[in-house]
């Protein structure tokens, strides 16, 4: 069932890093070859010492790229940058399709492009970056770049995580797309967005979306452009429509802020202490309403036309999948909805191998041509 609940004040756990990073900030234009496209971006990242263009501090950092809203510039979202680059993050914000006829597709296609590509940079003796990314990687955006970083995230493996802030319908639809998107999920609204209202916009897409861990927040008396810094375009869309905003902007980024910080400490740094003070905490609060599924309490059935089987092996410490197709891929979770493994089937039959078994229920996830399955076991050392 769907666990509906209000956030009070959160009790924020120790970060995913003891000590907050000083801040770097660089320009780099990535290139994608099969597209022959130039995806310029601002990035902010963990570095030895504030300010443009110094070293990158010593460790391997997971990836951020956030998608900006409609003719808005990436300057609105520094809050973001700063805050998870000082947290342990490069933080990727794209500066493409800033202008009034903007490609959602390719848009979605540079988010889901610039993970692979950072990661490419840190193997790369030539590149500042060289050793210092971790294979980790989240989406995230705001309005349009919210629809859009659902649309790249339905096409792509290489993310562990997604978060959208007032997600933006896009062309092709994000609805749709939040079908195909299984990683974990968090969708922001709030109660007086009037540019990207919550029952036309991100309820929907919360409704849709696969995800075996998703949850959605609704910030109460925060607005569209909230999500953002000071945006003068946004802010003139906003007027057109003169929300009844009780809460200042501060306050909306604190609210966004504490939720994902805990949503990436659990998904990202691998903290169950974060996953456990997010669902202890979660009771009534004057800042949120919100819905929190996991598959614990909701897993569809799978129909009998694309039944698949899967069973615990003790014996070889697997778990056996039987009437596959080949092609089908197989991601197997635990409770927390962290995922644990992911395998390809080449036949009928896959045996997928956990060698840190988590002893409880597991959930595995059958995709097969755009559609995903799902059937629950209890698995035993």
């Amino acid at each position: 069932m769907k666990k509906l609940f209000s956030l009070c004040t959160l009790l924020l756990p120790c970060g995913v890093f003891a000590q907050p990073f000083l801040i770097g900030t660089t320009s780099l234009t990535f290139h994608d070859d099969a597209r022959n496209r130039d995806i310029p971006c601002s990035i902010y990242y963990p570095a030895l010492a504030a300010g443009a263009d110094q070293a990158l501090a010593a460790g391997s950092f997971s990836s951020l790229v956030i998608g900006h809203g409609f003719v808005m510039t990436v300057n609105a979202y520094a809050y973001l940058g700063q805050h998870y680059a000082a947290k342990g993050y490069i933080v990727l914000l794209p500066t493409t399709e800033g202008g009034f006829a903007p490609d959602h597709a390719s848009f979605g296609q540079d988010l889901a492009f610039l993970p692979s590509a950072l990661q490419a940079l840190g193997t790369d003796p030539t590149s500042p970056f060289f050793d210092h990314v971790d294979p980790s990687s989240v989406l995230m955006g705001h309005s349009m770049g919210g629809g859009a970083a659902l649309l790249g995230a339905s096409n792509t493996t290489n993310i562990q995580a997604l978060v959208v802030l007032a997600p933006a319908e896009t062309t092709p639809s994000a609805i749709t797309a939040c079908g195909s998107i299984t990683v974990p999920t968090l969708i922001f609204g709030a109660s007086e967005d009037c540019i990207t209202p919550i029952a036309t916009n991100s309820q929907p897409m919360f409704d849709t979306t696969a995800a075996s861990c998703k949850a959605f927040v609704e910030i109460l008396g925060g607005g569209h452009c909230y999500f953002a810094d000071a945006s003068t375009t946004c802010s003139f869309g906003e007027l057109t429509c003169g929300p009844n905003l009780t809460i200042d902007r501060a306050q909306q980024h604190q609210a966004v802020l504490d939720v994902t910080d805990l949503w990436l400490e659990h998904f990202i740094g691998g903290s169950d202490e974060a996953f456990n003070t997010l669902s202890d905490t979660l009771s009534t609060s004057a800042r949120f309403t919100s819905s929190f599924d996991c598959f614990s309490t909701a897993v569809a059935d799978t129909p009998a036309a694309a039944r698949f089987y899967a069973r615990w092996s003790p014996k070889e410490q697997s778990i056996v999948c039987s009437d596959l197709l080949p092609g089908d891929r197989i991601e197997v979770y635990d409770i927390t909805g962290k995922l644990l493994v992911r395998d390809q089937a080449g036949s009928d039959r896959l045996s997928v191998p956990l060698p840190l078994l988590p002893a409880g229920l597991l959930l595995v996830r059958l995709q097969r041509q755009g559609s995903v399955y799902s059937t629950r076991i209890a698995a035993t050392p």
